[in-house]
């Protein structure tokens, strides 16, 4: 008997120790701030249609797995948050880039520009002029950088299953409609999750690497920068380089393999337990 509640306590403590792990990840916000605006500072846009500009953006083309409802495909990727070197990306039939950006604190550059003495030498002093509520504003925001910490560590194969949008209606997935983007309490509530398991990835994925020009046929909204990213001033830049806060989580992958895992060691312990007992019955 000592025997037998020796081995159900080992079956016990296995599972407490492999159970954490066995539970699939909840799913994270998938952050939106806009469709289809090329000009948006501090944003993440969803673009459906051919777009301009994105320089300091990091762009992210998704293409829809086929037979999967809400599920795509990472087919391509660019990233110019440090340098600049960006541009966009086609859309994939279906599908739709991702594009997000730091922006500018205007706010700071404006001050800075006014305490150096050189304001109105400025590139952006004439639109300052036009409209200065938009040029003291601060575009920099926790929730789109921590989005682009995140987006810097996926790559081209990924499968993320991705509820909330409205890729057709292009309703932004938001709970505070009338709260700005860029102030703290804006609210998205799309999600995102990593397919893993074979309910959710295809049979075969062979996803299109190589880059492919942008309709550049659209042009950018001019009344203000489209290449916002651009640092306003190259002697006091706008924070564009990679996020400081890389501690936002990556795509959590899914628990189903682990759990099998768990239910093949409970089986095997029990398995034991029953052939103690026998032959403890036989002695």
């Amino acid at each position: 008997m000592k025997r037998i509640i020796s081995v159900l306590v080992v079956a016990v403590l296995l599972v407490m120790a492999i159970a954490p792990f066995a539970v699939s990840a909840e799913e994270s916000p998938f952050h939106v701030t806009h469709y289809n605006d090329s000009g948006a500072e501090g944003a993440c846009v969803i673009f459906t249609e051919a777009y301009s500009g994105g320089g300091w953006w990091i762009h992210v083309a998704f293409a829809p797995v086929e037979g999967k409802e809400n599920t795509y495909e990472i087919v391509e990727t660019v990233n110019g948050t440090g340098d600049g070197s960006a541009s966009p990306l086609e859309v994939p039939e279906g599908g739709f880039v991702y594009g997000l950006n730091t922006g500018n604190n205007w706010g700071d550059l404006t001050q800075a520009a006014i305490d150096a003495g050189n304001f109105e030498s400025q590139w952006w002093y004439g639109n300052y002029q036009q409209d200065q509520e938009y040029y003291t504003t601060n575009f920099v925001n926790e929730a789109t950088r921590a989005m682009i910490a995140t987006a810097t560590t996926w790559m081209v194969g990924d499968i993320f299953v991705i509820n909330g949008l409205d890729l057709e209606g292009l309703t932004v997935p938001t709970s505070t409609p009338d709260t700005k983007w860029y102030d703290e309490g804006y609210v998205c509530t799309a999600t995102y999750s990593a397919a893993t398991d074979d309910s959710q990835l295809p049979a075969e994925s062979d996803p299109e690497a190589e880059s492919k020009p942008a309709d550049e046929s659209k042009p950018a909204d001019e009344s203000k920068p489209a290449d916002d990213s651009k640092p306003a001033d190259e002697s006091v830049p706008a924070d564009t380089s990679a996020p400081a806060d890389t501690s936002a989580e990556a795509p959590a992958d899914g628990g189903n393999t682990v759990l099998w895992v768990v239910l093949g060691v409970v089986g095997a312990v029990v398995v034991v337990a029953v052939i103690v007992i026998v032959s403890k019955k036989k002695k």
